[in-house]
């Protein structure tokens, strides 16, 4: 008998964070704290308008972004606490990456 397939809470992580964008939102948002859509637009280095409304529209549904009211250039973006739970793990990410090659 085959055993149903248990989801992997990694490969689920992946699935909602995953993607240079996302992880990029997510960065600034936790160190710059809550910003318009415009600021993000600044701080996200390199991201269009349409990556940028895409990753908030997926990180939004996933609960780890809230949007705040006004229109879409003017509302305010934030982590809920469940994306407030990622700091640890961009901490890990920051030690993990200053032992990288200075080469890359």
């Amino acid at each position: 008998m085959t055993q149903p397939v248990v989801p992997c809470p990694v490969e689920e992580a992946i699935q909602i964070i995953g993607g240079k964008w996302k992880l990029l939102v997510l960065r600034s948002l936790l160190l710059n704290g809550p910003q318009r859509y415009n600021e993000l637009l600044g701080t996200v280095t390199a991201i269009s308008q349409k990556e940028l409304t895409r990753n908030l529209r997926d990180l939004t549904e996933a609960g780890l972004v809230t949007r705040g009211p006004g229109t879409s250039r003017m509302a305010g973006y934030d982590l809920t606490k469940l994306g407030k739970g990622l700091m640890p793990t961009f901490k890990k990410l920051l030690t993990w990456g200053t032992k990288l090659p200075a080469s890359r």
